[in-house]
């Protein structure tokens, strides 16, 4: 006892003459557990993406981490989990383009502005496909028709990402509003494209890896940022004067309020646990772009580009209250 009240004397001191740095600064971070919340189910591919990142993150970190499943509501029970925790980097929580799409629809939620980006784990880009004997040969046929009539896209369910990036792709290249044909997934899009029951679609080519090797499909042009190595003759949409990308999205984001420091070490460590051969691999054997793993900068400016085409979208679509 006589210990410590004098220790609690010496810092009282310290701190009255001005030599004690702040509490915080001696802390050392991460001191705990980290947990990773998602919003998808044990096995599903975010939680995947989840646990393969954390196969090298004990290691950088010095701290074990935990995933933390909240699968309920497209989101919402994942952001409010989020909120429920101090915004002291010790949870992060893996945001998709579903998260903001839920913020939007859901202005009690945690919206985009409570988060800080930290670190993109996958961006897979979209290509647009047609079918082996389509009547648009080129990206030029593809928007002619699509300038004289509504074409039908296949994608996910109304107002999903899949919706957003096909209107902000009609609308960037001038088309009458495209049809929305939803389908439960990327297989069920790339079966009825084959069979000829819609125009066109926006899907990942892992999706379609098989038909595009078997010739029964065919890409236009990719939604992507620069052009995708395995198809290096392949047009993107902004190449062809159409300002518009698409991609599935997956990465870290913490609490609005978590000191730069904690933001800085969780980007560092995080590029360096998925910067791993394991990591690398997994990207490869679920044909995931190679190059998904970057910092904070362009994960935060990917994230608000998608938010606000969302924002137009689902509002145009009206599906946005308010």
């Amino acid at each position: 006892m006589t210990r410590t009240i004098h220790r609690r004397h010496l810092l009282l001191a310290g701190a009255a003459a001005g030599l004690a740095a702040p509490a915080r600064a001696q802390e050392r971070f991460p001191s705990r557990t980290i947990e990773v919340v998602t919003h998808a189910g044990v096995g599903g591919g975010t939680d995947i993406t989840a646990r393969m990142m954390m196969v090298q993150a004990p290691a950088e970190f010095g701290q074990e981490f935990i995933v933390v499943n909240r699968t309920a509501g497209s989101g919402a029970q994942a952001l409010q989990y989020l909120a429920s925790k101090p915004a002291d980097g010790h949870t992060i929580i893996l945001v998709t383009q579903t998260h903001l799409l839920t913020q939007l629809r859901n202005p009690n939620l945690p919206q985009f502005g409570d988060l800080v980006p930290v670190a993109r784990a996958t961006a897979d880009p979209q290509l647009v496909l047609v079918r082996r004997d389509s009547p648009f040969r080129t990206p030029a046929d593809l928007i002619a028709a699509g300038k004289a009539r509504s074409l039908r896209f296949g994608g996910t369910h109304v107002g999903g990402v899949d919706h957003v990036t096909i209107f902000a792709f009609g609308r960037a290249a001038g088309l009458q509003r495209p049809t929305l044909v939803p389908f439960r997934g990327g297989g069920e899009i790339v079966i009825n494209l084959v069979g000829g029951n819609i125009d066109t679609a926006v899907v990942n080519p892992g999706e379609a890896e098989a038909q595009l090797r078997a010739g029964e499909l065919r890409p236009l042009m990719s939604l992507a940022d620069t052009r995708i190595a395995a198809f290096g003759e392949l047009p993107t949409a902004k190449e062809l004067g159409i300002d518009a990308t698409g991609y599935t999205l997956r990465g870290f984001c913490v609490l609005k309020g978590t000191p730069e420091d904690r933001v800085a070490r969780l980007e560092q460590g995080l590029i360096r646990a998925m910067s791993g051969p394991i990591y690398k691999t997994y990207l490869e054997n679920t044909g995931q772009a190679p190059d998904s793993v970057t910092g904070r900068e362009a994960w935060a400016a990917q994230l608000a580009g998608f938010n606000n085409d969302g924002r137009e979208a689902l509002t145009a679509l009206g599906l946005l209250r308010g």
